[in-house]
């Protein structure tokens, strides 16, 4: 992969929708970022939750505190890149000026990367393939009036509304993902002034790309047990691959990753596996004495960067006794944040200068962090504090039942009423009313998807299936919890 080619700012539509100013300066890529900023998606990351589902304090973060806390650390990420490739590029005076935008597009990328994931954070993915993997099966057309329902008769083939669809459609819902939800969310459903949503430029695309890899590969991968980190999940709908390989095609990617992907991915990774120790504390759910005793069992052992962690446990404590702070394990925990943070950022700077080759190469298949000298302090972190302490806590399992509630709730009213509703939804039917609370853009992205076909045809069933998860996904939590309470009340 070459840099004159991985920033080339091309887009879908080529020509601006608004007249450009005189004075107007900006680069594609700040334009970008100023229409990323100025988005319904990023509105609505306040009410979307980062670790706790259905949060009712102010303290904690939700996706979009984090989505900032990821733009902080990923612009310093790309600042550092650009040293990196002028020392072992040595580039020519015009690649040099193309490569200052990097900082401006991985601050795009990072208020854009959760934007695709759906209430209740990862754990909606989850629920809802869970959701397609258990009941789209026991989904018939009925023969007489073409009505979806469900059914417990497993022998009723062909009025299955399953086998409408083929593999990759399958997959798709099977493996619900809120990275390639992403991709569709911001070029397609974010219908602003046409059909190319909010048409960023493919540079921009392709760092919120995580994974280079379509839901049907990913599911063959699976299957061969393929140990291979870039198709660990799927990175794009089969309804988004021809844009996924236009990217491809005019980046040059030869379906790697983009290189500046990696640095997004880490500065994701930082942020989250920093704040949700120092949030899990703020709630009570881990003490101050707990993290200290894991990361001293740790450096116990020999690792180098853990020692520096206890030790500045210990000097932050006595700094806090000698100035009289009250809370002094609160004032250790945010320090701590801190320190851990900007040690794992400067790792991550080692990591990429160390392997900026292989990554150019394409061949570099792993996380920067997970390659760094912090990787035993993150597998800790990971396994020992976020899965061990903080994941399943007893606070946390609770909201996360009344997620599963919620979500398959609202799926088991949305997908047969997408088939079945009349009229446009002009109708005074429970069916009806209840389209008529899904967007106004995503029904008219699905009408001209599905136009002249029927429920014989699979792209008409898919896309109607799509509708569903484009609702579901854009919802709040609070949203979700709202339109649950609302339907339940009408039964």
């Amino acid at each position: 992969m070459e840099w004159s080619n991985l920033l080339i700012p091309a887009k879908v539509r080529e020509t601006s929708s608004v007249t450009k100013t005189q004075n107007d300066e900006r680069s594609p890529f700040k334009a970008d970022f100023d229409t990323v900023c100025n988005c319904t998606g990023i509105r609505r990351l306040q009410d979307k939750a980062q670790v706790f589902p259905l949060e009712k304090g102010d303290y904690a973060r939700t996706r979009l505190t984090h989505s900032i806390e990821v733009m902080s650390i990923a612009e310093s990420l790309g600042v550092h890149a650009i040293n990196v490739i002028k020392k072992i590029d040595r580039p020519s005076a015009k690649l040099e000026e193309q490569l200052r935008h990097i900082p401006v597009i991985l601050r795009a990328a990072a208020l854009l990367h959760d934007m695709g994931n759906p209430p209740f954070g990862h754990l909606g993915e989850g629920i809802i393939a869970d959701w397609f993997r258990s009941k789209l099966e026991t989904l018939i057309i009925e023969p007489q009036n073409n009505k979806v329902v469900f059914s417990d008769n497993s022998s009723i083939g062909v009025n299955k509304l399953i086998n409408k669809l083929n593999e990759e459609q399958k997959c798709d819902l099977y493996n619900f993902e809120g990275n390639a939800q992403l991709l569709r969310l911001i070029t397609k459903l974010n219908y602003v002034v046409d059909e190319n949503g909010m048409n960023l430029t493919y540079p921009v695309l392709a760092t919120v790309i995580k994974y280079p890899c379509s839901s049907y590969d990913c599911e063959k991968a699976k299957k061969k047990e393929e140990n291979d980190l870039l198709k660990k999940k799927p990175g794009f709908f089969c309804s988004e691959k021809e844009l996924y390989h236009a990217i491809n095609d005019k980046l040059q990617l030869s379906n790697n990753r983009y290189p500046l992907t990696f640095l997004l991915e880490a500065a994701d990774d930082i942020a989250y596996l920093t704040a949700d120790i120092e949030d899990a504390h703020k709630k009570g759910i881990i003490s101050l004495n707990t993290v200290e005793k894991i990361f001293n069992d740790v450096a116990k052992e020999g690792d180098g960067f853990a020692k520096e962690i206890v030790d500045e446990i210990k000097k932050y404590r006595g700094q806090g006794e000698n100035r009289g702070i009250q809370d002094i394990d609160n004032y250790i925990m945010q320090r701590l944040r801190i320190f851990i943070k900007g040690n794992m950022i400067s790792k991550v700077m080692d990591s990429f200068e160390k392997n900026y080759l292989p990554i150019m190469q394409g061949s570099f298949k792993e996380e920067l962090l997970d390659e760094s000298e912090a990787k035993n302090v993150v597998s800790v972190i990971r396994e020992k504090i976020e899965k061990g302490h903080i994941y399943f806590s007893k606070e946390i399992v609770r909201s996360k039942i009344k997620s599963y509630e919620i979500l398959s709730y609202l799926l088991d009213a949305f997908v047969p009423c997408v088939f079945n509703v009349e009229n446009n939804g002009q109708n005074d039917d429970k069916d009806s009313l209840i389209y008529n609370l899904f967007s106004d853009n995503y029904r008219f992205i699905c009408d001209q998807a599905t136009k002249g076909l029927n429920i014989s045809d699979g792209e008409y069933v898919y896309n109607k299936l799509l509708l569903v998860t484009d609702f579901v996904s854009g919802m709040t939590d609070s949203y979700a919890k709202d339109m649950y309470e609302l339907l339940v009340a009408s039964e």
